[in-house]
C-alpha cells in the first residue's frame, strides 16, 4: 500500500511538471489587423438585476465572455464577471434570481445541464449547481422566485403542466410540491403562461397563484400553502386584469372595470366598485401604497381609493399624452404621478396635490429610491430626470457621447444606467455625481478571424478591417498576412462575437467559395483572383445557403437567387459553379412547387428543396433534399440536370400536404412523402454511411454505394420506431465509428463501429455512467471525444476501438464542473482543443491520450479570463487560430507544431 501511494504521488508530480514545462512554448500573436472599436450590441439586463450588500448582480455581456453573471459595487475595479458559467464567448445566461441564506441564486447554462438554478457565495469560482431539475441538457426556467416560511418557492412549467417547487437551499431538499393542474383537478391550457406566482398573500398564510384553464379561461386567483387541501380559490377573472400588491397591505386587483380587494382569504376577497365612466377610458397605471389604491386613467383622472366604495377621491386631472406611459410612484409615504408633461405630488387630497414641471417625453422607467425618483424618458433621445421628495424635477445632463440607452436600475441611493448598449454609468443619490463604471466593449475590438480555411499552403480567413470585413491570406507571419479582397464586405449587423453575415469558406478544386452578405464570392488565393460572382442581371445576388460538395473541381451548393421584388424571394436549389459567372448555373429545380403567402399582393411563393449537406463519391455527389413529392430523401448528382436523380425513397409513407388546394395544382398533390431525412453523410472507402428513418425502424445507420440497389439499412440497433439515433459518424479506413443508443433497453448511448455489414457493426463500449458524448475525432490510431460524467463533468475521452482502451483521459477541472473541451482538431497522433481547467480560463491544450501527455500550451488571456482559442488550422507546420488576449481583441495567433509539448 505504501509503494502504491508513493507511485501515485510521483505520477501527480510528473504530470504537474510536464504541464509546467509545456507553458514554456507559448503561442504568439501573428498581427493585430484591427485596432479600432467594432460596432457591437452589448445589452446588459440591469432592470432584472438583484441588489444586495452594496452590490448589484446582473446579466451582462462582453466579447470575451458572452452573456454571464456580473457584479458591480459602483466602481471600475469592483465591476467584473462573477461567474463565467459557459467558458469563452458562449452564453451562460447569468440571470440573478435572489439572495437566500447568504447565497445568490441565478439561472445559468453551463452547456452540460441546460438552463438550471445555480448559486454562488459571491466569490469568483464559488458557484455550484443547486440541482439538475431536468436531467440532461433539457434544462428548466423557473417563473418567479419567492421566499416564504424560510424556503424558496418557484414555478416550473414541465411536461405540459405548471409545477410548484420549494427548496431549503440544498439539492436534496429541492423538490416538487404540487402539480397545479393535475392536483387541483383543472384542465389547464397547453401554453407556457398557464400559471404564474405573485408572492405571499397579504395574510401570510400562503402564496398567490394565477392559473389559466378551460375552467378559468381568463385566469383565476388562488392562495396555496403547497397542498391541494390548502389551495383556495379567491377569484375567477372575467376580463383583463391588473394586480397591485404590497407585502404589508391588502391586495388590490382590477377585473376589467371592476376593482376588488383581498386579505388573502375567500371571505376577505370582495368587490369595491366599478369604473364605468366612459370618459375615463382605460386604467394606465395602478399602485398600492400603505393600504391605499391609486390609479391613473386614460382621460387623465388620478384617483385614490381606501378600499371602500364610498372612499374614492379624484386627486387631479393630469395633462399628458395617453401613449406617454404615466406611472404612479412613491418616495417613502408620499405618492407621485409621473407623466410626460409633468410630475404631481399628493398628500392624499385634491388640495394637497401639486404639479411640477418634469420630463417632456414618453416615460420608460421610474426607479424609486429612498429620497427621490429617477425617471428615464424619451423624446426621440433618451434622457434621465431626478425628482426629489418635494416634487421638484431636474434633468440630469450626462457628459459626453453616447446618449443614454438600454436600461436603468436602482443602486444604493442612486442608479446605474447603460449607455450606447456598451457602457455602465453610475449616478449618485443626489443626481449630481456622474461617472463611468465599466466599458463592456474594449477599445481594440479585434478582427476575428470570422472564418478560416487551410488553402494551398496558406490560411484564408475573413476578418474585420476597421468597420468592414475583408478576406485575408496568411503564411503565419505578420509580413505574409494581407487582405486579398479588392473591396470591403460591409455588414451592419455585427454581433458581439464579431460574426457578420458570412458562410463557411469551402474548398472546391483550386478555388474556394464563401458568402458575403447576399452575394456568392470566390477566390484562388490571390487578390486578382478574388471577387463576387454575378450569375445574371435578373438575379445578381446569389445567396450561398449551404455547401453540398465538390465535383470535378466545381463547387456544388444550395443557392438562392434573391429576387428583386417582394413576391420573388428566391428559391434554394442545387447550383454548381466553376468560379465564373458563365459557369455558375442552377442544376435543376428539385422542388417546383409553391406555398401560399400571407401577403395579399403575392398569393404564392416558391418552395425550396433546401439541398445539403452532401459528400463526394467518385464522379457524383450524394446529398439530401426535399422535392415535396417524396419528402426529404437521398439524391445523387454529377452536376447536370440529366445526371441528378433520387437514389431511393427510403420512407414511402405519405402525409397530408399542408399547401394543397384542389384548384391550385402549383401547390402540389393532396398527399406528399414524409421523407427519411438523411443526415450525417460520411464517406469511408467506396461507401457512404448516413442516418435515416424509414418510417418503421426509427433513425438508424444506413449505407450506400450511390445506387438504388446498393442502398440498405446496415443494422437496426434499437428495434421499433424510436431508433438508436446514431450521430458523430467518423471514417476510419473503410469503416466508421459513431455514438448511438445502447440496444436491449440499456441506458444511455454507447460507442460503436461498423464495416458496413450487420455482423461487422458492434459496440465498442456501452459508456456506462457517461452521457452527452460528442465531437468524435480521429488522430492516427486513436479516437478522441468529449463526454459527461456526474463526478467529473464534461472532459476529454479516448479510445483505440476496444472496451479496455475507452476511458477518460484526464480530469482537467477536478470536481463536478468539467473543463468543457471543445473544437477538437487532430495534429498527427495528437489532438488540440480548447478547455477550461478552472484557474486559467478557456485556453489551448493538447493531448496524446494519456493524463501526463495532456497539457495546456498557452495562457493567452492571463488569469481566469478566457482567450477562447480556435478553430485550429495547420499551415506550413504551424497551428493558426483566433484568440483574444484581452489587449488586442480577437486576432490571429500561431505556434509551430514542433513547439507543442510532447
Amino acid at each position: 500500500m505504501r509503494i502504491q501511494s508513493r507511485r501515485a504521488v510521483w505520477v501527480v508530480v510528473l504530470v504537474a511538471f510536464a504541464r509546467a514545462l509545456a507553458l514554456s512554448a507559448q503561442p504568439h500573436l501573428v498581427t493585430d489587423l484591427n485596432q479600432q472599436r467594432v460596432p457591437a450590441f452589448l445589452p446588459s439586463q440591469l432592470s432584472r438585476g438583484v441588489e444586495h450588500g452594496g452590490a448589484l448582480y446582473f446579466s451582462g455581456q462582453d466579447p470575451q465572455h458572452g452573456r454571464e453573471l456580473w457584479r458591480t459595487d459602483g466602481t471600475a475595479e469592483g465591476t467584473y464577471v462573477l461567474v463565467d458559467l459557459c467558458p469563452g464567448r458562449c452564453d451562460g445566461g447569468g440571470q440573478a434570481l435572489g439572495f437566500f441564506q447568504g447565497s445568490l441564486y441565478f439561472l445559468g447554462n453551463d452547456s452540460e445541464h441546460g438552463t438550471e438554478i445555480w448559486r454562488t457565495d459571491g466569490t469568483v469560482g464559488g458557484e455550484e449547481l443547486l440541482a439538475d431539475l431536468c436531467p440532461g441538457t433539457c434544462g428548466t426556467e423557473p417563473k418567479r422566485w419567492v421566499e416564504w416560511r424560510g424556503e424558496i418557492w418557484f414555478l416550473i412549467v414541465a411536461s405540459g403542466s405548471p409545477v410548484l417547487w420549494t427548496s431549503d437551499g440544498t439539492g436534496q431538499n429541492t423538490r416538487p410540491v404540487a402539480n397545479l393542474c393535475d392536483d387541483l383537478g383543472l384542465s389547464c391550457f397547453d401554453r407556457d403562461d398557464r400559471a404564474d406566482l405573485d408572492g405571499p398573500d397579504p395574510s401570510g398564510q400562503g402564496l398567490l397563484l394565477r392559473i389559466y384553464s378551460f375552467d378559468h379561461p381568463n385566469g383565476a386567483l388562488f392562495r396555496t400553502d403547497g397542498t391541494a387541501a390548502g389551495t383556495l380559490l379567491l377569484h375567477r377573472f372575467a376580463d383583463v386584469f391588473q394586480i397591485a400588491v404590497e407585502p404589508s397591505g391588502p391586495l388590490y386587483f382590477l377585473d376589467g372595470l371592476d376593482l376588488w380587494t383581498s386579505d388573502g382569504t375567500p371571505s376577505g376577497t370582495r368587490f369595491v366598485r366599478r369604473f364605468d365612466d366612459p370618459e375615463q377610458g382605460d386604467v394606465l397605471s395602478i399602485k398600492a401604497v400603505d393600504g391605499i389604491f391609486y390609479a391613473i386613467f386614460g382621460n387623465g383622472d388620478w384617483l385614490r381609493l381606501d378600499g371602500t366604495a364610498e372612499g374614492t377621491i379624484k386627486l387631479a386631472r393630469l395633462d399628458f399624452n395617453i401613449y406617454s406611459g404615466p406611472r404612479v410612484a412613491r418616495i417613502g409615504g408620499t405618492v407621485f404621478a409621473v407623466t410626460g408633461s409633468g410630475v404631481w405630488r399628493t398628500g392624499g387630497t385634491p388640495e394637497t396635490t401639486v404639479r411640477f414641471d418634469g420630463p417632456l417625453g414618453n416615460i420608460e422607467s421610474v426607479i424609486e429610491r429612498p429620497d427621490r425618483l429617477f425617471v428615464m424618458a424619451s423624446d426621440g433621445t433618451r434622457f434621465v430626470w431626478t425628482v426629489d421628495g418635494s416634487g421638484q424635477a431636474r434633468r440630469i445632463h450626462l457628459a459626453g457621447p453616447p446618449p443614454p440607452d438600454g436600461e436603468i436600475a436602482g443602486f444604493r441611493e442612486g442608479i446605474l444606467i447603460s449607455r450606447g448598449f456598451r457602457e455602465l454609468w453610475r449616478i449618485d443619490g443626489a443626481g449630481a455625481r456622474i461617472e463611468r463604471v465599466h466599458d463592456f466593449q474594449p477599445q481594440n475590438g479585434g478582427s476575428g478571424p470570422i472564418d478560416q480555411l487551410a488553402f494551398r499552403g496558406r490560411l484564408l480567413f475573413l476578418s474585420l478591417d476597421g468597420r468592414s470585413s475583408k478576406l485575408f491570406s496568411s503564411d503565419g507571419t505578420a509580413a505574409g498576412t494581407a487582405a486579398i479582397s479588392a473591396e470591403p464586405h460591409y455588414n451592419y449587423n455585427f454581433s458581439f462575437d464579431y460574426r457578420p453575415d458570412f458562410y463557411s469558406l469551402t474548398r472546391a478544386g483550386k478555388r474556394a467559395f464563401f458568402r458575403s452578405g447576399s452575394i456568392l464570392w470566390t477566390t484562388d488565393g490571390s487578390r486578382a483572383g478574388t471577387g463576387p460572382i454575378y450569375p445574371s442581371l435578373a438575379h445578381p445576388r446569389l445567396y450561398l445557403a449551404a455547401p453540398i460538395g465538390s465535383i470535378r473541381g466545381r463547387f456544388l451548393f444550395g443557392g438562392n437567387p434573391l429576387g428583386t421584388v417582394r413576391c420573388d424571394p428566391g428559391d434554394t436549389e442545387p447550383w454548381v459553379s466553376d468560379g465564373t459567372p458563365g459557369g455558375t448555373n442552377r442544376v435543376l429545380n428539385l422542388n417546383p412547387f409553391f406555398e401560399p403567402d400571407n401577403d395579399p399582393q403575392c398569393e404564392i411563393v416558391k418552395l425550396s428543396s433546401s439541398p445539403g449537406p452532401g459528400v463526394s463519391l467518385g464522379r457524383v455527389v450524394l446529398f439530401a433534399a426535399d422535392d415535396l413529392l417524396h419528402g426529404r430523401e437521398l439524391f445523387s448528382t454529377d452536376g447536370t440536370k440529366a445526371g441528378t436523380r433520387r437514389v431511393a425513397d427510403l420512407n414511402p409513407n405519405l402525409q397530408s400536404n399542408p399547401y394543397f388546394h384542389p384548384e391550385s395544382p402549383e401547390l402540389g398533390p393532396e398527399q406528399v412523402g414524409v421523407g427519411s431525412d438523411p443526415s450525417d453523410l460520411v464517406r469511408a472507402g467506396r461507401t457512404v454511411f448516413f442516418v435515416a428513418d424509414d418510417g418503421r425502424t426509427g433513425r438508424e445507420l444506413w449505407a450506400t454505394n450511390g445506387t438504388h440497389r446498393g442502398t440498405r439499412r446496415v443494422v437496426d440497433l434499437v428495434p421499433g420506431p424510436a431508433g438508436s439515433s446514431p450521430h458523430d459518424l467518423v471514417a476510419v479506413g473503410d469503416g466508421i465509428y459513431f455514438f448511438a443508443s445502447n440496444p436491449g433497453g440499456a441506458a444511455g448511448e454507447g460507442l460503436f463501429k461498423s464495416d458496413g455489414t450487420r455482423a461487422g457493426t458492434v459496440r465498442v463500449s456501452d459508456l456506462a455512467g457517461v452521457s452527452q458524448a460528442r465531437d468524435l475525432t480521429v488522430a492516427a490510431d486513436r479516437l478522441f471525444f468529449v463526454a459527461f460524467r456526474p463526478e467529473s463533468g464534461t472532459e476529454l475521452w479516448t479510445s483505440k476501438g476496444t472496451v479496455g482502451t475507452t476511458r477518460e483521459v484526464a480530469d482537467l477541472r477536478p470536481g463536478s464542473r468539467g473543463s468543457l473541451p471543445q473544437l477538437l482538431s487532430a495534429v498527427d497522433d495528437r489532438v488540440i482543443f480548447a478547455a477550461d481547467d478552472g484557474t486559467s480560463g478557456l485556453e489551448p491544450w493538447t493531448s496524446d491520450g494519456t493524463a501526463e501527455g495532456t497539457v495546456r500550451w498557452g495562457d493567452i488571456a492571463a488569469g481566469r479570463d478566457a482567450s477562447t482559442p480556435g478553430p485550429f488550422s495547420v499551415v506550413n507546420d504551424q497551428i493558426l487560430f483566433g484568440a483574444d488576449d484581452g489587449e488586442h481583441g480577437r486576432e490571429l495567433w500561431a505556434i509551430p507544431v514542433a513547439d507543442l509539448p510532447e
